[in-house]
């Protein structure tokens, strides 16, 4: 019987192989030139990777918490919305110039001026010091009595002009909320207190608010252009510019955009990567950038579904 012969492949299918294999291993170098990791004493790691206007994020943990996925996200952030440190209000894209705090939680009739200086514009620059904020007990509802345990601290930058009281009383209030990360996630909060904060206490997740230039510090390597907020290795970080101002997408609800603000960075901090509208008319998700504008979603501040 002929034996049979296994042909080898002709020269022009060598050629195709070999550009595909070449154009394979340029695409792995660039992803690993760009795929920077920062990890810090307690084990956690955060996505930190970002060149130019394209933001290459990868979802890491944070100790003792698992990822919620393991996937890459590129992502173009338009030029036409990330303004310069230092920009004012008015021209940030991503604001609604002049908006009023209205009645949420933690808002006020006089809240609205809490983070500006003597012209009324956003603080840029704070005193870079933080000091652990004392939760009131109005704040915070019962926790779940089982769960994955985040601990966490409220830090208030030095210089902002912002009441202690009135932060710590939004993110307890949003952590502890029944629409929250608690009822969609399985997590229990627990906040760390200043004298426990100073003895060294465990802390998975430090929420603080910091002015636009010290979130850029922050933030580092990511990209916040003293615009926007991120979550950097277990820190949570609150951009003041955003906090007092806002975002298009909430109009002047300043307290609703607030509500998403801690809600989105958190989920970060618990394993959540970014998530997009799933079509004209749907309720946004909480982990979408909503800051950016809403892509034909409405906006919706919460990790739990939006009630009919």
């Amino acid at each position: 019987m002929r034996g049979s012969v296994e042909r080898g492949p002709t020269f022009g299918h060598r050629q195709a192989i070999r550009r595909r294999r070449s154009w394979a291993g340029l695409a792995v170098v660039l992803c690993v030139a760009a795929d920077v990791w920062s990890v810090t004493g307690a084990g956690a790691r955060e996505p930190v990777a970002q060149s130019g206007l394209f933001r290459i994020e990868r979802v890491g943990f944070t100790a003792g918490m698992a990822p919620a996925v393991a996937v890459d996200q590129v992502e173009r952030v338009p030029e036409s919305q990330v303004d310069s440190p230092g920009a004012a209000a008015a021209a940030d894209p991503t604001s609604t110039t002049g908006a009023a705090t209205k009645g949420g939680p933690g808002g006020s009739a006089g809240a609205a001026n809490d983070g500006k200086d003597a012209k009324g514009a956003v603080i840029e620059s704070g005193t870079g010091r933080f000091s652990v904020v004392t939760m009131p007990a109005k704040a915070l509802r019962p926790t779940p009595a089982s769960g994955r345990t985040v601990r966490y601290t409220v830090e208030l930058e030095g210089g902002l002009d912002v009441s202690g009281e009135q932060l710590a009383t939004v993110v307890g209030t949003v952590l502890t909320d029944p629409r929250g990360w608690q009822a969609k996630d399985g997590v229990r909060f627990v906040n760390v207190p200043p004298a426990a904060a100073a003895k060294g206490a465990e802390v998975d997740l430090r929420i603080t608010l910091a002015s636009p230039t010290t979130t850029d510090r922050l933030c580092a390597p990511l990209q916040t252009r003293g615009q926007v907020s991120c979550h950097n290795t277990g820190r949570v970080v609150l951009n003041l510019r955003r906090w007092v101002l806002g975002a298009a997408a909430y109009g002047s609800d300043v307290d609703g955009y607030r509500t998403y603000l801690v809600n989105h960075e958190v989920g970060h901090g618990i394993g959540h990567a970014h998530a997009y509208c799933g079509g004209t008319g749907k309720v946004a998700p909480v982990m979408m950038q909503q800051t950016y504008g809403l892509k034909g979603c409405t906006a919706w501040p919460w990790p739990t579904p939006k009630p009919a």
